[in-house]
């Protein structure tokens, strides 16, 4: 999935928190997740605005909404799975933070 390895190209950052890793994470899941349930909108706006045309023209079985609302479903559905086999270890990210030594003072 390309938008996950965009995510984790980011995330590879040498000064990037643990902290600030984990809610970059949250962010994008819950972005995606955002997207996912806004579908229904997208696709009746995409119908206001592109108009198909009348006519004796064959239409295509697979392009009825529903269809298209199923496919972009999965599409999110992936990205969501993706990001979350990648990133399934992230919370041990925070306990790392322990070990930083400018942090040390702090404990």
């Amino acid at each position: 999935m390309p938008h996950v390895d965009i995510l984790f190209n980011q995330l590879q950052k040498r000064k990037t928190e643990p902290a600030q890793i984990k809610t970059a994470i949250d962010n994008f899941e819950k972005c995606i997740v955002d997207v996912r349930n806004e579908f229904d909108g997208i696709i009746n706006e995409a119908k206001r605005i592109c108009t198909q045309p009348q006519g004796n023209e064959r239409r295509r079985r697979n392009n009825s909404s529903h269809d298209h609302r199923v496919a972009a479903l999965e599409v999110c559905d992936n990205i969501v799975n993706s990001a979350n086999d990648r990133f399934q270890f992230k919370d041990h990210l925070v306990a790392a933070s322990l070990f930083f030594l400018e942090h040390f003072g702090e404990y």
